[in-house]
């Protein structure tokens, strides 16, 4: 469990290339994905993703991202896992402006925290500080910044994986279409999967694959990542839109 949930906190990224112009995201508050987590054949537990509020942190108006995932009292047998993240990410840029996580995962423990001071383009995080040459994405930020473009088949998007103090360049490709069913329903979707650069050449990883709806909402219904012994599956159980009522909205990005 431990390789498919790294696997998707590895895509912490930094912003470096920007092939299209963002549209509007119409994020509201209270927006929650719910899904299942299995192994292979084995339901393994719960993962939660959700637009919580709207902060002011570090001089931003951010949105305040956070996901869940935790194991089922079967896996916590064997293998408890209660992970947490959140990430602060401004309205206007969906730029990540802080990123905290706290990771326990079997015997394994991880806390991490860092923000970004865009006025001196730097980086502070829980142990150092280091300069930044764009404004930076996260695993949340991540899911919401792809869903800000109108991507098709064969797009790419070139970033630069940023988690704990680390930046090594990837580009994200949108390699084909499909239709999936998932437990909250049947959709036509993109792909999404990452390419790594390695010795000049790009070479494909193939861990990590992320179905987006084709639709205006892009929705991240299925995540699925390579493991030692078969695969780590991310199945959208639910989905809540949020506070959908204008007299009430907070406003989008």
């Amino acid at each position: 469990m431990k390789s498919f949930i790294l696997s998707l906190l590895s895509l912490a990224v930094a912003l470096a290339v920007i092939p299209w112009d963002l549209h509007a995201l119409d994020l509201q508050i209270g927006e929650k994905f719910t899904y299942q987590l299995k192994y292979g054949l084995i339901k393994a537990g719960i993962s939660t993703m959700e637009v919580q509020d709207i902060e002011t942190v570090r001089g931003h108006t951010t949105y305040r991202l956070h996901s869940r995932t935790r194991s089922n009292n079967f896996v916590d047998t064997f293998y408890r896992v209660r992970d947490s993240i959140t990430s602060w990410i401004d309205t206007s840029s969906i730029a990540t402006v802080q990123f905290e996580k706290s990771l326990n995962e079997g015997k394994y423990q991880k806390d991490y925290h860092v923000w970004f001071d865009y006025d001196n383009m730097r980086a502070i995080s829980s142990d150092t500080t280091f300069s930044i040459e764009s404004q930076m994405q996260d695993v949340l930020s991540l899911f919401y910044y792809i869903r800000s473009f109108d991507i098709s088949v064969g797009d790419t998007i070139r970033m630069s994986n940023f988690d704990n103090d680390k930046i090594s360049p990837f580009w994200i490709s949108v390699v084909k279409e499909e239709q999936v069913k998932v437990p909250a329903g049947t959709y036509t979707c993109l792909v999404v999967e990452p390419f790594v650069e390695s010795d000049f050449l790009f070479k494909y990883e193939g861990n990590l694959k992320i179905w987006f709806t084709k639709d205006e909402r892009s929705l991240p219904v299925l995540m699925k990542s390579k493991a030692l012994f078969g695969s780590m599956i991310l199945r959208m159980t639910s989905y809540d839109p949020g506070n959908t009522d204008d007299t009430a909205r907070t406003g989008g990005l």
